[in-house]
């Protein structure tokens, strides 16, 4: 009883405040003209539909990155900003979130606002976080920040050596050579593929850095690798190099605008609405989100990270296609990959929507295996340049965990009728006929799934086999490759909509988001989840992840490995 009314006080609590939100919204902040909109960017940035007052109320270090892209461009419209304050702190995001970002921010300098940036970063590193800095017409460092641009690292993890030590033994077999995440299961080290595609993304990466500082500080490229093979250096040369303004605290740029200058916080220009500035108004374009492993059924959020689930997705997919207002759709993939079979009823439902309307991807950090395999259906492919994707391949992974169960004095017998009963029993090893039964049906997923990226990117079966081959690719090079039409970020996959709608390009148009809100109790739980994991570190969840995905019911999977990690 006294649970429940603890519980019941929580909900009363949540709906008074929400009402109180709510009221504040409606009323709107008062930003006075010449004002300069200060912005926190830091921490974690998701791939979600923007909070509404219950979000906001309840949401963890996650943000929506659409809500930052949104508030960056009602400031580039806004009369009474005159300028932006990108106040910058550590990243926890991929190089491909960063880049929509900068994208918007080199957008916001069109009006001629000025963008100024301040870096405050305490660990090494910190490439991201300066690559997005370069934009602003000032740039700026903390005096005890530790200098960034100490280059970029890459760190894979190889679990081989586990099982032994567990008395599991532990079968993969993958399809083909560059399918690394059997590698990373079963192997102590890298292959000589691995090693090469390992190389090939980071150099990828490393060049679009190094060009987009050259470009946003007016330097040549050579200048700039040149003082990253030095780094870490002190803030005074990087100045030096002409790679930065100089050194101040935040305090110090709020002196030089003037007490007359009002500053506005993030968390209060997040109240103007879009539509109050011109925005988000007119035809109305879908957006739906598939974010995570993809699984069958239902998704949801665990310590492992977010899962994409087959049914959520494919239900959204379908109310945008059924909404005769919705013009277009755009799918906004953020994943991995994951189960052969519940990636090829997404892409089932992506074939549903085109036979409406147009269905434009517009791919986040991650869209590789799975990820790549539901966007290959649709009728244009937007990436951007650090996007990592195709990884177009299969890779089966099964424990035998007699040895384990033997060790906690615990026995299992298996009955079967039927040669290959057994094939998914991990109490009993893989025999011969096991082994080659499963590379057949794994190389009909393989054939399934080329067929798939043919018929998508207008492709023959061999030169998707050439690219493919489990090989993943950085978005710029997919864009060489054919597997990717137009580089570009969310903004850019708008724009592409409303070309394939036939909506005129410079009009405004209204966003519609898939999946709608889950419920308070539903939210609630996800917000527990994502505590729970933002308390482990993201390589460890990525482990986490690599480890229990063999033990899922069915592991034949399209799925690709942590392929980079990078500072």
């Amino acid at each position: 009883m006294r649970k429940r009314r603890r519980y019941v006080f929580f909900v009363l609590f949540v709906l008074i405040v929400s009402g109180w939100m709510l009221r504040a919204r409606l009323r709107g902040p008062r930003i006075k003209s010449g004002s300069y909109l200060v912005l926190d960017i830091d921490g974690v940035y998701s791939e979600a539909a923007p909070e509404d007052i219950v979000g906001r109320l309840l949401r963890g270090r996650e943000r929506a990155l659409i809500g930052l892209l949104t508030m960056i461009r009602e400031a580039q419209v806004d009369k009474r900003i005159k300028g932006v304050i990108a106040h910058i702190g550590g990243i926890d995001s991929g190089w491909a979130k960063v880049q929509d970002i900068r994208d918007a921010f080199l957008e916001f300098k069109k009006s001629g606002k000025p963008l100024i940036a301040l870096v405050e970063h305490e660990a090494s590193g910190g490439s991201k976080e300066y690559y997005l800095a370069a934009t602003a017409d000032r740039l700026y460092l903390s005096p005890a920040s530790t200098a960034p641009l100490s280059g970029l690292a890459a760190q894979f993890v190889f679990l081989g050596g586990v099982w032994e030590k567990l008395d599991i033994q532990m079968d993969v077999e993958k399809i083909r050579e560059y399918k690394t995440f059997g590698d990373m299961i079963a192997n102590t080290q890298m292959t000589a593929a691995h090693r090469e595609m390992a190389n090939s993304l980071l150099d990828s990466i490393d060049a679009q850095l190094v060009s987009g500082l050259a470009q946003g500080r007016g330097l040549e490229p050579a200048a700039v690798r040149a003082l990253i093979d030095q780094c870490p250096v002190s803030p005074a040369e990087v100045e030096a190099a002409h790679l930065s303004n100089g050194t101040k605290y935040l305090q110090d740029l709020q002196d030089e605008l003037g007490a007359d200058t009002p500053l506005v916080p993030m968390k209060d220009y997040a109240q103007v609405s879009a539509s109050s500035v011109g925005l988000d108004v007119g035809p109305k374009v879908g957006v739906v989100y598939a974010v995570g492993t993809i699984v069958t059924g239902e998704g949801g959020s665990g310590i492992e990270g977010e899962t994409l689930g087959a049914q959520t997705v494919s239900d959204a997919l379908a109310d945008a296609a059924d909404d005769d207002d919705v013009r277009a759709v755009i799918f906004r993939i953020d994943s991995p990959g994951g189960s052969a079979l519940a990636s090829d009823l997404v892409w089932r439902a992506t074939q549903a929507v085109r036979k409406k309307k147009p269905l434009i991807v517009s791919m986040s950090d991650v869209a590789g295996s799975g990820g790549y395999y539901i966007a290959a259906g649709a009728n244009k492919i937007v990436a951007q340049p650090g996007t990592m994707t195709g990884s177009i391949g299969v890779v089966f992974a099964r424990p035998n965990i007699r040895g384990l169960l033997a060790r906690l004095g615990i026995n299992t017998e298996t009955l079967t009728r039927g040669k290959f009963a057994d094939l998914d029993d991990v109490t009993t090893p893989l025999t011969p006929d096991d082994r080659q039964k499963l590379i057949d049906e794994m190389t009909l997923i393989y054939d399934v799934f080329v067929s798939r990226v043919a018929a998508g990117r207008s492709l023959t079966a061999e030169q998707v086999n050439a690219i493919g081959r489990g090989r993943v690719w950085t978005g710029a090079q997919a864009k060489e490759n054919g597997l990717v039409d137009e580089l570009g970020g969310f903004a850019t996959a708008v724009q592409t909509a409303k070309q394939a709608a036939g909506i005129d390009a410079k009009k405004e148009v209204e966003l519609v988001f898939y999946p709608k809100h889950a419920s308070l109790l539903g939210r609630l739980a996800e917000l527990l989840n994502s505590q729970a994991a933002d308390q482990m570190p993201r390589q460890l969840r990525s482990v986490l992840r690599s480890v229990t995905l063999p033990f899922e019911e069915g592991a034949l999977l399209t799925v690709m490995p942590e392929t980079i990690v990078v500072r």
